[in-house]
């Protein structure tokens, strides 16, 4: 028993020494997922005398070891770690905005280091609506209308812009001129790296609103 646990130590210290000596290494893999999705690690290596490690940041996760994979930090993501001896992999299920970092797989086999992969993760929220905000006022040097337009988008807090219809450009607040009877019709696109919505608007530059603005001149 004692050999073994020895033997078990050994193993151990050797892939944390590498793993101690690769933690600065550029990540191989950058992974965009959006929060509820499911991150997959699993360590494709030759399975004969293998031993690994899954990293999480500082922590260490789990470890694969004699044909048993075990948790060696139960606290971290809690219940939603999951752990298969079969193709030697771990699950990390219901992704948070908080679960972005570096995921680091270290493996030793036949005593011969393996090559450590690092998996760079981002978890970005779901673009879940999109609107479009307008006022108009009118421009009597020109005769005409003008639309301020400025899109909402609800969930990511930080998505990209892009208008289509009468209004190609980028950026979330846009302006519009219109002569009198003249019409538009405007695409508001939020997108991020896991999700995009749109929504359309239709903006009329009517007679009413001209003679409003001459009478209040």
């Amino acid at each position: 028993m004692n050999i073994f646990q020895e033997s078990r130590c050994s193993i151990l210290a050797v892939l944390l020494l590498f793993l101690l000596q690769e933690s600065r290494a550029d990540p191989d893999v950058q992974v965009h997922k959006a929060v509820g999705d499911s991150l997959d690690l699993t360590a494709d290596y030759p399975k004969e005398d293998l031993s690994v490690l899954w990293k999480y940041n500082e922590n260490t996760l789990a470890e694969y070891e004699n044909d048993q994979i075990r948790r060696l930090n139960p606290p971290l993501f809690h219940e939603r770690l999951n752990m298969y001896k079969d193709n030697i992999s771990i699950t990390i299920e219901d992704l948070k905005l908080q679960d972005s970092g570096i995921f680091t797989i270290v493996a030793l086999g036949k005593s011969v280091q393996l090559p450590t992969k690092f998996i760079e993760l981002h978890v970005h929220d779901l673009i879940r609506d999109v609107q479009i905000e307008f006022s108009d006022s009118w421009l009597e040097s020109k005769n005409m209308c003008v639309f301020h337009l400025r899109c909402l988008a609800s969930g990511d807090p930080n998505p990209s812009y892009s208008w289509s219809g009468d209004l190609v450009k980028t950026g979330q607040n846009q302006s519009l001129e219109l002569h009198p009877a003249e019409r538009a019709t405007l695409t508001c696109t939020a997108n991020n790296t896991v999700s995009i919505k749109h929504t359309n608007q239709t903006v009329v530059c009517t007679e009413k609103l001209s003679r409003f603005c001459v009478k209040m001149s």
